[in-house]
């Protein structure tokens, strides 16, 4: 499955917060971290976003950060799930924070069994409630917590079959997610169907919105109307679809000129403006400056 996004990967994220944690990676794939004050805020050094899936259940303390536009504190026993292109900035940390991470590339994602357990397990909780947070049961933290840490000891003691051994133990994560969420949590009005019609539509939108910028193409793959579809992401998010698909061409085009060599006139072609004036036009309406000046800054 082809992946359009040139986002921060997990090989590239690593390379950025330091050569000291490269043994919690496992082939650009999949990583797992115990997480600290001081490694929180190296988030912070990731001037973009990620193009991965993020598990963070705090064990201690407390973190606030500032996600996709909102404040969220997430605190012990809750779970904060990232979902490649989501905008996050560290606001604080408590003292005695303590949390594991598990980290999986989205190419990873894409090759799992699990992967439609997965879509709906990342993307539940902001479906469901608004915001990508989870609070468990002590039980449930504990199973999750035990699935990530056997996750890690495989990463750090690979043996030759640490490749199907990782991809079975991730699968047996989401499982036990998702079985969590099935008989634990309350969801509101919001229909299975209209759920699995906003997941089918992000994981497109994921994979398209650098060629297609027009909600007709996602409503046509999806069989049905761009009203109905419309309608959907208001219901979900508050937010329409041209929105999303806005935010997600702003930080492609903020990656590009932070991060490439690419000339503008490059970059609006890579991302399918019909021309570098209009490009030039989207980009000072997204982020308050044109592509030049954001790129001198």
């Amino acid at each position: 499955m082809y992946l359009c996004s040139v986002m921060y990967n997990l090989s590239e994220a690593y390379k950025t917060i330091g050569p000291d944690f490269q043994h919690e990676l496992w082939k650009g794939r999949i990583a797992c971290a115990i997480s600290n004050p001081e490694r929180t805020m190296l988030t912070n050094q990731l001037r973009d976003t990620l193009a991965c899936y993020t598990f963070t259940l705090v064990r201690r303390g407390h973190l606030t950060m500032e996600a996709g536009g909102r404040e969220i504190t997430i605190h012990q026993g809750e779970m904060f799930i990232y979902l490649p292109g989501f905008p996050v900035h560290i606001l604080s940390v408590s003292p005695i924070y303590e949390a594991i991470v598990l980290l999986v590339d989205e190419g990873m994602t894409y090759e799992t069994s699990a992967f439609r357990n997965l879509i709906r397990a990342s993307y539940y909780p902001l479906v469901q409630y608004g915001e990508p947070k989870l609070t468990l049961s002590p039980d449930d933290a504990r199973l999750l917590d035990d699935d990530i840490t056997a996750i890690r000891r495989h990463i750090m003691r690979p043996t030759p079959f640490t490749d199907e051994v990782l991809e079975n133990l991730y699968s047996v994560f989401i499982l036990d997610f998702v079985d969590i969420q099935e008989h634990s949590l309350h969801p509101n009005h919001i229909s299975r169907r209209t759920e699995d019609l906003f997941i089918s539509f992000y994981a497109l939108l994921r994979q398209n919105y650098t060629q297609h910028h027009d909600i007709a193409f996602y409503a046509d793959r999806l069989s049905i109307t761009t009203t109905y579809l419309s309608r959907i992401v208001r219901q979900v998010t508050g937010r329409t679809v041209v929105e999303y698909i806005n935010q997600m061409l702003a930080i492609e085009a903020t990656w590009l000129l932070t991060s490439s060599s690419l000339t503008i006139a490059q970059i609006a072609e890579r991302l399918c403006f019909a021309s570098s004036a209009s490009f030039d036009k989207f980009f000072t309406r997204m982020q308050g400056r044109s592509p030049s000046s954001y790129r001198r800054k």
